[in-house]
C-alpha cells in the first residue's frame, strides 16, 4: 500500500541518519555485522579485541539505535 511505502522510505531515510550519525568506525563494525552478516569472533579478531568486548561495542550500537527509534516515536 501507499502507506507502507511512505513509511519503508521513512525508516530508511531515519536509518541512513543514524548510520552518518556514527563514527566511520562504528559504522563499518554495524554494517559488518548487521548487513554482510560476520560473526562476532571475527570481527573481534580483525579488530584485535577479545570476543566479549565485541560484543559489548555491538550490545551499544544496537542500545543506540533503539533509543534513537524510540525517540522519534518507533516502537519495537
Amino acid at each position: 500500500t501507499v502507506e507502507y511505502d511512505i513509511e519503508e522510505a521513512e525508516l530508511s531515510e531515519f536509518l541512513n541518519t543514524w548510520l552518518a550519525s556514527l563514527s566511520r568506525d562504528e559504522r563499518i563494525l554495524f554494517m559488518r555485522r548487521y548487513f554482510n552478516g560476520e560473526a562476532v569472533n571475527k570481527l573481534a579478531k580483525d579488530y584485535g579485541i577479545s570476543p566479549g568486548k565485541m560484543a559489548q561495542r555491538m550490545y551499544r550500537l544496537r542500545l543506540s539505535l533503539k533509543l534513537s527509534l524510540e525517540k522519534e516515536g518507533y516502537s519495537l
